[in-house]
């Protein structure tokens, strides 16, 4: 690869097209970083050359938070080079690659700015023609950002050959591809497939040839699939913009982003109590069209209810979008070892891997949902008593999975998601309506009744029916949404399926919280004892061993408190529920003391990750220790090895432990494929690791290059940089086509000198793996255990 162009110098490729190529730069005399687009000729081609400079010059006019701007154009060697703003991030193809499809919300959200940002292009005369995922880049904060204007044109310049085509074919116009006919509303079309892929999680149309592609196209009216949710006001927006009559579409990209607002917060939008019940779902609804951040619901929701169907797909997905959060994963792990959820003798967990095989995807999927439902809510501005609401939530989740365990009974975790959503609706009205929400409170102490009889005068609707309703919009399971509707008044009988069996704990966990939150102690003790009498048929446990389990839980949340940093003693719910924990006594457990982190003198023991050391001021991760990372992961496979594992178990957690400890931008773990003679990606961790793996096939048989020397030899190699005289021709096509790192770590294991897999491991910057003599031997002490379980494991 070229070291330099023009003044400034090359630090890696960016991407490939079939007319371009795009690198990420550096600027020594600005002393920035920036990204070079040139064009790759055969020969010289002076009208290639125009349409760089005609680029130039009509992005360079431009300025518009969504659209990257041009620095400068120049030349070299003959062929005409731009240099852009460098933009860290993602482009909208790759994020689509890992999330799959996207709510509504969050499609439009990115959606919008870009139709902003056409629309000022429009209004200088200038069309993009080529708008697709990938070229909307996603900064770090999620703003999007258009690019390649490479083949925009101006809307009055003909079209000099009418047997070409400019643009990708998936994304082109009807017009376009029937008459050549380009305009503004050829943008709108493709902007339209754009908000079709996001949707639906795929492109709008695919096929196995370009005639067929733009066959269906000039063809047939595109319609999503029938599994997607999406209601009719959106589809009717998104069918619009796709007519395959520009005369029918949006006229414009400002009248496309109208429809769009309107959408999310029609003009005609009233108070809520002006047509009751249905009118509150309504208007709940246009605001969380609106306000997309509800703490992990659309999000985390939504991954609920589209597991996947391979449980080893699930896992995998799960920790790698655990891992991609640095604070979560850190916060996880803390909770996976605390005294409440580390099995008896099982060792720490270092990895989410282990803490998957361990304590179980639901336990781990559940926990995270927790730690990202808390993180939504701390810098909103009814915090507080959103904090309330969540810890009762949460509380009831971990005592309807507690009393379950001690009456011995099954599906303790889908009883924390139960329990733990039964209260939806009172949430989402915080959320959503902290106004009307204090005056349910202000109502319930007036009129001296229930939450829902007195959010039915304020809301029109109960928090119970508001929860269910807005249950079903989200697609919840029928078991959780049947389970959130409250017990019938009187005694409780036993339950005979489970869905009575999930509905009755998760009552009872919510009824005890209801109790809990009374305030004087004769007050708890009488409707303590009116509940114990209302489940004696369907709960076969005596009231002290529920008090027992309430004590046990209100320390486990404390837990979990402590190490989210939620400080239990400043919340009113916090305070009820240890007091009742403590038989009324303020003084038994109080807040931790600073010096000891002890309550009344019993040490909490700190439930630390090994290797991760924390910000001294508590806002987050500050380093990683890796040396302690990687013999912490040892210690995991050790135990894993003894307790009897899958052997897929053991290589997930060896590749995460390197992932982790190292800071590799990915790993990927290659098999032999013994039929095939081949090496064969399988799994990895980091940006686009799987779909990078699924590139990662090569012969074992002779080829002169590094994987070959690697595997054959059973040598560990690391490259500095693919581009290095000395190594470049050993590094093979297929490899520089497939990934984006110039620097990596490969790790062979070898049985009787057999090469039977290979660890890859790389960081897209040139030098940017760097292993000391002590790392490197523990991740080959790493590299050893993968071998002895493939060993055992046949």
């Amino acid at each position: 690869m070229i070291r330099k162009i023009g003044r400034f110098e090359i630090r890696g490729e960016l991407g490939r097209g079939a007319q371009s190529t795009v690198y990420r730069g550096f600027d020594p005399q600005l002393q920035r970083e920036v990204a070079i687009k040139t064009l790759h000729f055969t020969r010289p081609d002076p009208a290639q050359n125009q349409v760089l400079l005609d680029e130039a010059r009509a992005v360079g006019k431009m300025r518009h938070p969504n659209i990257v701007p041009i620095f400068e154009a120049g030349e070299e060697g003959g062929d005409l080079y731009l240099v852009f703003e460098y933009v860290p991030g993602q482009n909208l193809a790759e994020f689509l690659r890992q999330s799959g499809a996207l709510t509504a919300v969050k499609a439009i959200g990115i959606l919008r700015p870009v139709l902003d940002a056409i629309a000022q292009a429009h209004a200088r005369g200038i069309i993009h023609r080529d708008l697709k995922p990938s070229n909307i880049l996603l900064d770090e904060n999620g703003t999007p950002r258009v690019m390649d204007f490479g083949i925009s044109a101006h809307v009055d310049a003909p079209t000099d050959n009418e047997e070409e085509y400019s643009g990708t074919p998936a994304y082109m116009a009807p017009e376009y591809i029937e008459r050549r006919e380009s305009s503004a509303r050829s943008d709108i079309f493709s902007a339209g497939l754009v908000l079709f892929e996001m949707l639906a999680g795929r492109r709008a149309v695919e096929g196995d040839s370009l005639f067929r592609i733009m066959h269906r196209i000039a063809s047939e009216d595109l319609r999503l699939p029938q599994n997607v949710a999406v209601d009719d006001r959106l589809s009717g927006i998104l069918y619009k913009a796709l007519a395959r009559d520009p005369a029918i579409r949006f006229q414009s990209a400002l009248q496309f982003a109208e429809a769009l607002d309107n959408y999310l917060e029609p003009e005609d939008e009233g108070p809520i109590d002006s047509g009751g019940r249905q009118a509150t779902i309504d208007f709940l609804l246009r605001r969380m069209r609106h306000k997309s951040d509800f703490p992990a619901l659309s999000e985390s929701v939504s991954a609920i209810n589209k597991i996947a169907n391979s449980e080893t797909e699930s896992v995998n997905k799960l920790s790698n979008s655990i891992l991609r959060d640095f604070a979560l994963t850190n916060k996880l792990l803390r909770l996976v070892n605390s005294a409440y959820f580390r099995p008896a003798g099982g060792g720490s967990i270092s990895t989410v891997s282990r803490a998957v095989i361990v304590l179980g995807f639901e336990t781990v999927r559940n926990i995270a949902i927790t730690v990202l439902l808390f993180e939504h809510l701390q810098n909103k501005a009814n915090a507080n008593q959103l904090k309330e609401e969540f810890l009762r939530a949460n509380l009831a989740g971990i005592l309807a999975k507690d009393i379950g365990a001690a009456a011995e009974m099954r599906d303790l975790e889908q009883t924390f998601i139960c329990a733990l959503f039964h209260g939806l609706g009172r949430l989402l009205s915080q959320y959503y309506f902290p106004e009307e929400s204090d005056e349910v409170r202000r109502v319930m102490a007036q009129k001296n009744c229930t939450d829902d009889q007195a959010s039915l005068l304020v809301l029109g609707i109960s928090f119970e029916d508001l929860g269910i309703a807005i249950a079903r919009q989200w697609g919840f399971p029928s078991v959780i949404v049947g389970s959130m509707r409250k017990l019938s008044a009187g005694h409780v009988r036993k339950p005979g399926t489970q869905e009575e069996r999930l509905r009755m704990l998760s009552g009872f966990a919510n009824e005890l919280c209801e109790v809990i939150g009374q305030v004087t102690p004769e007050a708890r003790e009488r409707e303590m004892a009116k509940a114990m009498v209302r489940f004696r048929d369907a709960l076969p446990l005596e009231e002290k061993e529920v008090m027992q389990t309430v004590k046990r839980s209100v320390e486990e949340i404390a837990d979990f408190a402590r190490i989210i940093h939620l400080n239990v003693q400043q919340t009113a719910f916090g305070k009820q529920m240890r007091q009742f924990a403590n038989g009324g006594s303020e003084t038994v457990l109080t807040a931790p003391d600073p010096e000891t982190d002890s309550f009344n003198g019993t040490l909490l023991k700190e439930s630390v990750v090994p290797g991760v050391l924390d910000d001294p001021s508590g806002t987050g991760v500050l380093k990683i220790d890796a040396q302690a990372v990687l013999t912490a992961g040892i210690q995991d496979i050790s135990n894993t090895l003894v307790d009897g594992y899958k052997l897929n178990d053991i290589l997930r957690i060896i590749l995460e432990t390197m992932y982790r400890a190292m800071g590799f931008k990915r790993v990927v773990l290659c098999i032999r494929d013994a039929k095939a003679g081949t090496m064969q990606g399988r799994f990895g961790f980091g940006p686009e690791a799987n779909e990078i793996a699924r590139a990662f096939r090569f012969p074992l048989s002779f080829t002169p290059d590094i994987f070959h020397a690697a595997t054959s030899k059973g040598a560990d190699i690391l490259i500095s940089d693919i581009d290095d005289e000395k190594i470049a021709a050993r590094i093979p096509d297929w490899y520089r086509k497939a990934v984006p790192a110039r620097s990596f770590v490969l790790f062979p294991l070898n049985i009787k000198g057999n090469p039977v897999a290979l660890i890859y491991a790389d960081r897209d910057e040139a030098g940017g793996i760097e292993i000391p003599d002590k790392e490197l031997s523990l991740l080959r002490t790493l590299r050893n255990q993968a071998v002895l379980a493939i060993k055992q494991g046949g």
